[in-house]
């Protein structure tokens, strides 16, 4: 065999061996469970996203960025803080007719396949599980998967459900921002969003529940193989939705929702909740910006600990790092219990049973938020002190996707354990395929 001959052998022998090994392990890779590329389609007065800005010439951003396109395809290119990338299309929260609530949601799906066959060196799309471990273990490329978030007007039949899997969707968030044919939103603390959601914001929580059409598209959902996305419902709407798919032995993602001890508001989930989830062989995932993470009424135990902190500042990194900590605590804890052996210690547990405690996370780019605020400076909590060097995230907090790996190591300094979101990609991934070896049973 000549040299050139020995060197395709030996990569090819590389390539088998990295993915026995990562096929054996799982996979390991920072996921982001839900990022708006595409909001420009639905809200016009957002700049296209997937741009790239001249080299050199990056656009003025800040952390508020409410209304400000911040993916830019720069900031997505090979990103060590997010290598994966949940593409969450969504509709106008106020649409009425069907065709126009599909054809807007594959509109934005249409564009991510187009910006990917216009970029194949350094972006791909996965519509499986599968393809998702073979573009991790084979290339360097920031992986799109296709979400939905919102099934209004969307899922009318089983044929619906059918069409969005044909699409690649993994999983559709059933309800986001106001009340609708599957069931109830849970409203954020502050006027906006009761304003926004007209119809329910203001209606008696006893009559806010998961509606039959709600459950019958979970059902449709899953004979599809696609998850529900139980993030944005009431309480009830929550607690209906986990019971319903305990029933059908269906696990629940949450992508985005708090921590209810800290963020006590109807976007927080309850502990009796969270283990729930765990129990049925779910993923919670939490929000990374520190002003989604804004403590609301915490829990007196919780309370006294943010108050015994030291240079702690609500809604910067500071307020993420608290929640992460504060859930990680609880599951973990809890191991045993939702293990069904008390005896048992988090640190007797397998690697492969640790996936199954994952924490996952979700940035939220685009989509009606500002992120991390500064730790010091002008729009921090503390001045400069003369004479030290201060991390960027600490200066300018979050103001693009490009900050991410800064994010983490950030954390990491702290002595943050990350291991549990490094295993979330690996925990999705099975729920994912869990689904799809079970379409048509339901």
């Amino acid at each position: 065999m000549n040299l050139k001959g020995s060197c395709h052998a030996l990569a090819l022998i590389f390539l088998l061996v990295c993915s026995q090994t990562l096929s054996a392990q799982g996979i390991r890779e920072y996921m982001d469970l839900q990022i708006h590329t595409t909001m420009h389609v639905p809200y016009g007065f957002f700049s296209d996203g997937l741009l790239d800005f001249p080299e050199g010439n990056p656009p003025k951003l800040s952390y508020k960025h409410l209304l400000t396109n911040v993916n830019y395809a720069n900031y997505l290119r090979q990103n060590p803080g997010a290598r994966i990338l949940v593409n969450g299309a969504l509709n106008q929260e106020w649409v009425r007719r069907k065709k126009k609530a599909r054809r807007t949601i594959l509109e934005q799906i249409n564009y991510v396949n187009d910006f990917v066959a216009k970029n194949p060196d350094d972006f791909a799309v996965a519509k499986s599980p599968q393809e998702v471990r073979d573009l991790v273990a084979n290339t360097r490329k920031t992986i799109f998967i296709h979400s939905i978030e919102g099934g209004k007007r969307l899922l009318n039949s089983q044929a619906d459900a059918d069409f969005w899997a044909a699409q690649g969707v993994a999983f559709v968030t059933l309800v986001h921002l106001i009340d609708d044919e599957n069931g109830a939103a849970a409203t954020a603390p502050g006027f906006i969003t009761h304003f926004i959601n007209m119809k329910g914001g203001f209606r008696r929580e006893k009559k806010r529940h998961l509606t039959e059409h709600g459950r019958q598209a979970i059902l449709w959902l899953a004979n599809a193989g696609i998850m529900t996305d139980i993030t944005h419902m009431s309480d009830l709407t929550r607690k209906d939705a986990l019971a319903f798919m305990a029933t059908h032995k269906l696990p629940p993602l949450s992508t985005h929702d708090g921590f209810k001890p800290i963020q006590n508001s109807p976007r927080g989930i309850a502990e009796e909740d969270i283990l729930k989830i765990y129990a049925e062989g779910g993923l919670v995932s939490l929000p990374i910006s520190g002003e989604s993470l804004k403590p609301h009424k915490p829990f007196p135990a919780f309370q006294q600990a943010l108050d015994s902190l030291d240079n702690h500042c609500e809604c910067s990194i500071d307020s993420y790092k608290f929640t992460y900590l504060a859930l990680q605590t609880f599951i973990q804890g809890n191991a045993g219990r939702l293990l069904q052996d008390s005896t048992l210690n988090w640190a007797d547990l397998s690697e492969a049973q640790k996936v199954d405690f994952s924490i996952g996370f979700q940035t939220d780019f685009n989509g009606w938020l500002n992120h991390h605020r500064p730790k010091y400076g002008k729009d921090g909590c503390f001045p400069l002190e003369a004479g030290k060097t201060y991390p960027a995230i600490e200066l300018e907090g979050m103001p693009h996707p490009g900050f991410m790996q800064a994010h983490w190591e950030w954390l990491e300094k702290e002595g943050v354990e990350l291991s549990p979101i490094k295993r979330s990609s690996e925990k999705f991934l099975q729920m994912w395929q869990y689904f799809l070896d079970h379409r048509n049973t339901y």
